[in-house]
């Protein structure tokens, strides 16, 4: 049941509140009847581990201590020792002192650990306060998930953590909206259990079932579309997301502007650069065939220089 939908009463402490969500398996249906359990909820199955278990936390509490939380084994180890010391130093008081007063001790502190535990208490207190999303039929149970979800969606959105959505007017007002619909849904689901055995062989009775399964209908419509306005709501509130993730990129991309606008600058010069560098190849160029001219030119001269080079 660990994603059972729950809704809260928004009227109740935080803390109720939030014991309420994170226990669902100790919730009460809303027909259910709820009576104080005797004995505070414990039971005689309670008493028997209690019964044994005492033994264990008296001679070797560091033991049983191992599977608990640092705490508890930190203090278990500790019980652990004076009892080892106090039974090599002191043998028969030792003995006396933990049988007759640290098991009994240890049996009354695990027996009160037992029975109805603090979400069991406030469950049972707060009966009425809170629903229970399995305890409706399949067809109420989905529209009261359709509108947790779109609750959750607005108030865990960015866009309502930066304020930009009102916040503390949806901190108050979504959670009384979403208590109205599971009040409205848990009345309508009692009410269709209740018309579906209804016989209607009776003209009278016809006309009277007729009359309150068209209200039925007329109820639904309206918590319908009640949870359609939260769900648009809702839809609203993710293209504000969006639409907030595209400005930042915005911004990301605008503070680095001087950064493109240097890079432009210096595309521009590097342009002008191998425009300079390609004009410089061009002179290289001439002077190449120049140069490959002039060579050739002298080398003609020296070889005027050698008219018996033939003979050579």
């Amino acid at each position: 049941m660990t994603n059972a939908v729950v809704v809260v009463d928004p009227r109740l402490p935080e803390e109720e509140r939030l014991l309420l969500r994170s226990a669902p398996e100790a919730l009460y249906g809303p027909s259910e009847t709820v009576v104080r359990p005797r004995f505070g909820g414990r039971t005689g199955r309670d008493a028997a581990f209690a019964f044994w278990q005492a033994p264990l936390w008296t001679f070797l509490p560091g033991l049983v201590a191992l599977f608990h939380g640092p705490r508890v084994r930190a203090a278990g180890l500790a019980a652990q020792a004076s009892a080892v010391i106090a039974l090599l130093w002191w043998p028969q008081t030792a003995f006396t002192v933990l049988v007759l007063i640290v098991m009994p001790t240890a049996f009354a502190v695990l027996l009160a650990l037992c029975g109805e535990d603090a979400a069991g208490r406030v469950a049972r207190l707060r009966h009425g306060h809170y629903v229970r999303g399995d305890s409706l039929s399949a067809k109420h149970r989905m529209l009261l998930r359709r509108a947790v979800k779109a609750v959750e969606s607005v108030l865990r959105s960015e866009a309502n953590a930066r304020g930009l959505l009102d916040d503390v007017r949806n901190a108050v007002t979504l959670p009384a909206q979403l208590w109205e619909i599971a009040q409205t849904l848990v009345e309508l689901d009692r009410l269709t259990a209740e018309h579906k055995g209804a016989r209607v062989d009776d003209p009278w009775l016809a006309a009277l079932v007729a009359s309150q399964r068209k209200a039925l209908h007329l109820a639904t419509t309206s918590v319908i579309e009640r949870i359609e306005a939260l769900e648009n709501y809702a839809a609203q509130t993710r293209a504000a997301d969006e639409a907030l993730e595209r400005w930042r990129a915005v911004q990301r991309l605008a503070a680095n502007d001087d950064a493109y606008q240097e890079l432009l600058a210096r595309t521009v010069r590097d342009e002008l650069a191998a425009a300079e560098i390609r004009g410089l190849t061009g002179q290289a160029r001439v002077l190449e065939v120049a140069l490959q001219a002039s060579l050739a030119e002298a080398r003609r001269a020296g070889l005027s220089l050698v008219p018996d080079r033939k003979a050579v």
